[in-house]
């Protein structure tokens, strides 16, 4: 049950370079308590990527903000999001062992990781970061008083395999069938042994599941590996362990080992690995054919899911603590939620950092919706950085974006000058 037709895709810009892997320092861990204002993070895999290159600029500007990245095996979005409801019946356990920051850029501009040590007693999350809204979590029913929900840039989720896949596309139906029923389902994925999925904690499974109703903790396939510090035990799969699952399908199996592997990704990952990865063109309920994220196979724009074509996408969430006036109780917290959010523009250029690690700030979106793979509506934001956006990820101008210096370089139609580009507003 493939999807039976792939739409025509606009083009928009030119090809985009794959983007460098993130080098690693080979360090001894620091005590993160005594690097510039640690700000502990926890939850989403998916994001690592996009957090290791802001983390990275954050630790470069004038008074540095060090963000600690917290990600025990198969931790995901839903276990950040816990962490941050806990309550006084469930308190929160804090986190022990060590943290994985970015503090320098290699010289090809990749965010270096390094560790640190977190003090013996832990440390409490100061941002749980997830990829779905709280409720989507099984047993979140509403984020407490106390905790604030804040938005950052749009994340795509995506059915991955192989580049060398035979596979065309996907729709609803068959994925619903392939993840639902394996290989018991009218599917051309026959061995649900090769389906490389995530805990049910993982938001990036929460959200195809409930694209394709089908509830993330009843999915076939696999979902776990041998615990590497306990060979008795098992941990749930990260993004990095589905990314490696298929990457090897594509160069070291044989065809139908690459035709059999499917996995879940975000697209910021797929981008990161588009030599061995591809994302498929994914068909929705009511659709009549398959849209792949980004205007073409070869394009980075993230054109259908800009203007809602391609259907699994959300914010970036980041739930904190926060005063009774809604802001966040810890200062570094609170600049690092503002700058990912958009409330505060860095000093670092923070749209070119996101193009490049494949997700949208919401300058650049013509979408919006208010809940998990929910209903769409138009979206014009207050500035729009669309054309800014769609140059930085492909490194060419759309023919529609004008540059200007000043507003009155711009038509009618777009009188707004934001980043060098005549914009609606």
């Amino acid at each position: 049950m493939r999807t039976k037709s792939l739409c025509q895709m606009r083009l928009v810009g030119a090809l985009g370079g794959l983007l460098p892997l993130i080098a690693v320092a080979n360090a001894e861990a620091a005590d993160c308590s005594t690097l510039p204002k640690p700000v502990y993070v926890a939850g989403s895999s998916a994001v690592k990527p996009f957090l290791a290159g802001v983390a990275a600029e954050l630790a470069g500007i004038t008074d540095p903000i060090t963000v600690v990245y917290l990600a025990p095996s198969g931790f995901g979005s839903c276990d950040g999001v816990n962490h941050l409801v806990a309550t006084t019946a469930n308190p929160e356990t804090p986190m022990t062992g060590t943290g994985t920051v970015w503090l320098t850029k290699g010289t090809d501009g990749s965010p270096v990781s390094s560790s640190c040590d977190l003090p013996v007693a832990g440390v409490l999350l100061d941002i749980g970061v997830s990829d779905v809204f709280a409720t989507t979590c099984p047993n979140v029913t509403a984020v407490p008083s106390g905790v604030k929900d804040f938005h950052g840039p749009i994340q795509t989720m995506t059915f991955a395999v192989p580049k060398k896949s035979s596979a065309a596309s996907i729709s609803a139906e068959a994925a619903y069938l392939t993840f639902g029923l394996g290989a018991a389902g009218l599917t051309e994925w026959t061995d649900p042994t090769k389906y490389w999925i995530r805990p049910a904690s993982s938001g990036t499974e929460q959200m195809l599941a409930t694209a394709i109703t089908v509830p993330a903790a009843k999915w076939q396939g696999t979902r776990t590996k041998p615990d590497p510090n306990d060979s008795t035990k098992t941990v749930g799969l990260g993004s990095g362990d589905v990314q490696a699952a298929l990457t090897a399908a594509h160069t070291s199996g044989t065809q139908a080992d690459a035709d059999l592997a499917i996995g879940i990704l975000a697209m910021d990952l797929v981008d990161k690995n588009r030599a061995t990865l591809r994302p498929l063109p994914y068909q929705h309920f009511g659709q009549s054919c398959g849209f792949l994220p980004d205007s073409t196979a070869e394009s980075f724009d993230k054109q259908n899911t800009r203007d809602g074509h391609y259907m699994v996408w959300g914010p970036l969430h980041m739930l904190a603590h926060v005063t009774t006036a809604g802001v966040p109780t810890n200062a570094g917290a609170k600049l690092v939620i503002d700058y990912l959010s958009g409330a505060v523009v860095p000093a670092f250029d923070l749209i070119k950092t996101e193009a490049g690690l494949g997700v949208v700030p919401d300058c650049a979106m013509r979408v919006s919706r208010s809940s998990e793979v929910g209903p769409l509506s138009s979206y014009m934001p207050a500035h729009s950085c669309e054309c800014k956006f769609v140059t930085a990820a492909t490194g060419t101008a759309p023919d529609s974006c004008q540059s200007c210096a000043t507003p009155s370089d711009c038509p009618s139609a777009a009188p707004a000058c934001n980043y060098g580009f005549c914009e609606v507003r």
